[in-house]
Parts: C-alpha cells; structure tokens; sequence
C-alpha cells in the first residue's frame, strides 16, 4: 500500500485522541498494521463476551450500534471502540453492530502488541492516551456522571 492509499486510514488515526501526538511517519507506521473491513447493515462486529478478534476498529464511514449495560449509543466516521483490546486479554464488554454499511480500519492486538515492541515511541504515546481515558472515566465516577462512550465527543 502506497502513502496516498493510507492517506484516508491516516486522517481517520489522527483524530483519535491517543493518536493525535504521534508524528505522519508513526501514523503511517500503524495505518500499515491495521487491515480494512466492511460489515452489512446489521451484522455484528464484536459480540459481547466474545474473546475473539481482540482489537481496536476505528470507522472510517457508516454507522455503528454499541450495546452495553442495557444502553445504546451510536458510533460514526472518525470514532472507534475497543482500544482497550489491544491491551488486554479480556472478553469483549459490549456487543457493536453495524447500523448502515460501515467500513473500519481494525487493528489486532497480535500485530499491534509486537509493533508497540519494535516502536517503543508510539507505545508511550498510546499508553498516555489509556491513561487519560482512565481518569477521564474515573473523574465522571467520582461525580456521579455517565462515562462518555469510546470515541464520543466529551
């Protein structure tokens, strides 16, 4: 894949909150680990409780349906969900479906993890930007507010 190949994947990666600090050639970098899919309207894209397919999708069109904790919330161009995959080795905490065609850049976690290895710099980037999530969610806790969906703007 060519850089003007990437370039839609690359725009989409650099909204991303913890991806936001991290240098075009970085970007590029994890744009190349990250394989793009589509999925039908109403096909499921993660099953809650599932341990398979443990990654992180960012949506580059189309629109997705989180359900979690008996509640729904729908996810757009730009957003993504299950970030917290590529680091952990936890079920899935949420069934997503895809509300209308969607297309999404997924990134596995057996690729990312050896990556974050060979490219310690986007490792600590990523790894502030978990961490900001946590207290950005504890902070919502500790006052009583619902935490803010992945990839929904604050």
């Amino acid at each position: 894949m060519t850089m003007d190949e990437l370039a839609p994947e690359v725009e989409a990666l650099r909204k991303i909150p913890f991806f936001e600090g991290l240098t075009p050639e970085d970007l590029d970098r994890v744009a190349r680990i990250g394989e793009r899919r589509s999925f039908a309207p109403g096909e499921a894209m993660v099953a809650k409780g599932s341990a398979e397919g443990q990654g992180m999708f960012v949506i580059l069109s189309g629109s997705a349906t989180v359900e979690v904790g008996g509640k729904q919330h729908e996810l757009g161009p730009g957003q993504f969900f299950g970030e917290m995959a590529l680091l952990s080795r936890r079920p899935r905490s949420a069934t997503v479906t895809a509300g209308a065609p969607v297309e999404a850049m997924v990134f596995e976690a057996m690729y990312f993890r050896p990556f974050l290895i060979k490219n310690p710099s986007v490792a600590v980037t990523i790894l502030e930007g978990v961490t900001d999530r946590l207290r950005e969610v504890q902070d919502r806790i500790d006052a009583g507010s619902p935490p803010v969906a992945p990839g929904e703007p604050s």
